[in-house]
Formats: C-alpha cells, sequence, structure tokens
C-alpha cells in the first residue's frame, strides 16, 4: 500500500490543541474485535463510514459504534439527493491521510462534508477511528471531537436498536 500523508486525524487534532489519546492495540479489523481491545463497550465507539458527493468531495457519515445508518436522512443532512450517496472507494479516504477501516471525522480536507448523527455529542469519552485501520484508535471527549470539525452538520442520520442503551 503507498504511503499515507503525514497529516492524519492525529495531527490536525494536536495542532487544534485538542484533548486525545492515541490508543495503540493489536492489529483487528472488525467493531467486536477493536472493543475487545480497547475494553470497551461497542456504545462507547464511534463509526464513521466514508461516502462522496457527486462532486467526489468526501462525506464522513459520523454514527455511535452501535447504531444503523438511514441513508436518505444522511443524504438530505448532505444536501443531495439519496441516489447520489455512493460509498467512497479506498483511494478517497487515502487521499486525506486515512485508511478504509480506520476512517475518522477528523482530517486535513476542509472541504469534506461531515455529519454527525444527533446522538454522538452525548456519548462523553469515546473511540474512534485514527486514520490507520486496525492498529490505533482515538479516545476523545465526543463534544471535542464534534467541535474539532467546525463546518459539521448534525441531524438524526442514524437509528439505534431498540434494545440498545438510552
Amino acid at each position: 500500500m503507498n504511503a499515507l500523508p503525514t497529516v492524519g486525524p492525529p495531527e490536525v487534532l494536536a495542532s487544534l490543541g485538542v484533548s486525545f489519546r492515541l490508543r495503540e492495540h493489536p492489529d483487528v479489523t472488525s467493531p467486536v474485535e477493536v472493543c475487545a481491545a480497547l475494553g470497551v463497550p461497542l456504545e462507547r465507539t464511534v463509526k464513521t463510514l466514508a461516502f462522496v458527493t457527486p462532486e467526489d468531495r468526501l462525506l464522513p457519515a459520523v454514527l455511535p459504534g452501535h447504531a444503523r445508518l438511514r441513508y436518505g436522512a444522511l443524504a438530505r443532512a448532505a444536501g443531495i439527493r439519496r441516489s447520489d450517496l455512493s460509498p467512497a472507494d479506498a483511494g478517497r479516504p487515502a487521499r486525506t491521510g486515512m485508511q478504509p477501516g480506520g476512517v475518522c471525522p477528523v482530517s486535513a480536507d476542509r472541504a469534506a462534508v461531515v455529519v454527525f448523527d444527533e446522538t454522538v455529542g452525548g456519548l462523553g469519552r469515546a473511540h474512534c477511528g485514527s486514520g490507520r485501520r486496525g492498529s490505533s484508535s482515538i479516545e476523545i471527549e465526543a463534544a471535542e471531537l464534534m467541535a474539532a470539525v467546525p463546518g459539521a452538520t448534525t441531524a438524526a442520520i442514524g437509528s439505534l436498536p431498540a434494545d440498545g442503551p438510552a
């Protein structure tokens, strides 16, 4: 794999003066394995799903780890039609210093259209991707993570399991 740019999410957060902790863990990829390696429940994680707009702008959808994405709601929040919502290929996040499976809402890409689910800010201390797949995660206050992306939108884009935490 090609080398990633040196300005990944940890470097962006550090340049903004945001308090976070980079948590190294064994090279694991599934959410369940990552949670086991970190010793945290899935409900204390933030997942970022990468899409692209018709103009090739990165569109990270940011949800609690146990939530399911509501695609129509994401499209509306991003100001595009549902039919124009496309998953990002592996090369698109790489242009912003991230690998698939490690995508973070924070990046050096100021043109990204970031959409946070409305429940993310209430997660407290949470873990999210660090830009590197499988070997590290960022531990951060969810509200600070959101504040680190000043142009982001907040909307009801996820649905939580009925039997999950309130």
